[in-house]
């Protein structure tokens, strides 16, 4: 009793001020008391060129464009740029966002849920270029990406190549192709430079494995696929070419998860080949030759650059 007691008696001491503060507060909790909802205007809306996988940045200019946002498929993380020298306010809001599972995607601003201009961002399909060298072989790679049907794995490929990763750009070393299998595959993006079939330890990856995405196409020949462990869902850096139509054995089916291909790279046909028929040593695991037939080219055929190009 005596505990209510002086709960009353402190209800009624509050005072007239602090009841104004509460019924404030309540009025704040239930979307009252303040804040400009004023529907924003958009007098333009204009994009800077940009490549498939590299942040486009979108400029708006208007009013009361802090109650206006950008909705974009195809375009992922739209984000407002808050610093110099494209810090947004009222009349021109600045946006960032990165091209990713289509060509051509339609921008469009928002206020108060309504939809009030677009604007059409269009990317050219890209293309990465790999020069190779080493073993006799010497020449380009061009993957033509497939960002429009396998996106995860496109921006992952991407990803790698601008961190460095497989020309050596980031300081740790360029990459070889370190798997030959006759007729079959070509495989490399995952180990150093080897003097014998015992290969090194591999390149530490920089970024975390992705999911298997079977989006991309059917493992034909002159195709480019991510390797991967038994795990379908371990792919990180390292990649193969299709030698062969390989589609029976590496697509989905009852037997396997199949492997995400992810470009097409049969205007190199030639470049590839020159790998596949280097000099090669049997690749070995404790001494004893791998069962498949895999070899390593030695000398190395090491990829020297690696460039979005479009």
């Amino acid at each position: 009793m005596q505990q209510r007691f002086h709960a009353r008696a402190s209800v009624r001491s509050t005072g007239a001020s602090a009841l104004s503060a509460l019924l404030l507060a309540a009025l704040s909790a239930c979307g009252g008391g303040g804040g400009d909802s004023t529907p924003a205007t958009v007098a333009t809306m204009s994009i800077a060129a940009t490549k498939y996988g590299v942040p486009a940045q979108v400029t708006v200019t208007g009013t009361h464009l802090g109650n206006m946002s950008l909705t974009a498929p195809g375009c992922k993380n739209v984000t407002r740029l808050t610093t110099a020298p494209t810090a947004s306010n009222d009349t021109t809001a600045y946006f960032s966002c990165t091209p990713s599972g289509a060509y051509t995607s339609t921008i469009t601003a928002v206020t108060n849920g309504t939809s009030i201009d677009t604007a059409t961002l269009t990317v050219q399909a890209p293309i990465v270029r790999m020069t190779v060298s080493g073993g006799g072989v010497n020449g380009n790679i061009d993957f033509a990406l497939r960002g429009n049907q396998a996106p995860v794995t496109v921006d992952n490929f991407l990803a790698y190549v601008n961190a460095g990763f497989y020309d050596g750009k980031d300081g740790k070393g360029a990459t070889i192709f370190h798997r030959v299998v006759a007729g079959f595959v070509v495989q490399g993006g995952g180990y150093p430079v080897t003097t014998s079939g015992a290969l090194p330890a591999p390149k530490a990856t920089t970024f975390s494995p992705i999911n298997l995405e079977t989006t991309g196409g059917s493992n034909v020949q002159w195709t480019a696929a991510m390797a991967r462990t038994s795990d379908a869902n371990s792919a990180t850096s390292q990649f193969f070419f299709n030698l062969a139509n390989n589609a029976s054995i590496l697509d989905p089916s009852s037997k396997t998860a199949g492997y995400a291909v992810f470009a097409d790279v049969s205007a190199s046909a030639s470049v590839i080949q020159a790998i596949a028929s280097a000099p090669c040593t049997l690749v070995t695991a404790n001494g004893v030759p791998l069962g498949d037939g895999s070899c390593v080219p030695i000398p190395n055929v090491v990829v020297t650059s690696a460039t979005q190009i479009q």
